[in-house]
């Protein structure tokens, strides 16, 4: 009886973060990109890909910046994707503690703990690991933004609706890496 409700709770928690590969990220809606919209879950791929890369570079725990990539938006799968243009936003805080306990009933014991440890390491974006995670972040979402552009707008892109997703993110980086990285996915655009 026990093992069979490890089995339902796995199971519960696995199809609630299976929704993160099917919810669209609210951005690219709103700012009418062209054809299937990236999820949460696909670029939550790529920032464990960009995390893992900048992780390397500065000689941090690979294993640690990894995990703290994969978790990074998993409250979406409660709370969804909740941008800055959303009148949600200033109760953003209030709206993911919710989510947390929330994802906690589902979570499986042997995970909680080390789930909980790393969404609080990232809120409060101190250590190195999650630096590098969140810049991952924000460098996923500049690279999402030049496919876009070129899907939509085509070759020699200067300047397009898009651009202050570039703005936005040089305003996080901190990391010269991440820096150089996000000027080069620039520089593409005019090619």
């Amino acid at each position: 009886m026990e093992e069979t409700k490890k089995m339902e709770r796995l199971s519960d928690f696995l199809k609630l973060i299976s929704s993160l590969k099917l919810t669209a990220r609210k951005g690219w809606i709103t700012y009418d990109v062209p054809g299937t919209k990236e999820t949460i879950g696909s670029h939550s791929f790529g920032t464990v890909f960009i995390a893992w890369i900048l992780s390397k570079k500065k000689s941090l725990d690979t294993e640690k910046v990894i995990k703290l990539a994969i978790v990074h938006d998993i409250l979406e799968a409660i709370t969804g994707d909740i941008t800055i243009h959303d009148k949600e936003f200033e109760k953003k805080e209030t709206i993911e503690k919710e989510a947390l306990i929330e994802l906690n009933k589902k979570l499986p014991d042997e995970l909680k703990n080390e789930i909980n440890d790393l969404l609080q390491e990232l809120k409060e974006g101190k250590t190195e690991e999650s630096k590098v995670c969140l810049q991952a972040d924000k460098l996923d979402t500049a690279f999402q933004t030049y496919l876009y552009e070129k899907k939509k707008y085509g070759k020699d892109i200067e300047e397009s609706t898009l651009t202050r997703f570039f703005d936005w993110t040089d305003s996080f980086l901190k990391d010269e890496f991440a820096k150089e990285f996000l000027n080069y996915i620039r520089s593409l655009r005019g090619k």
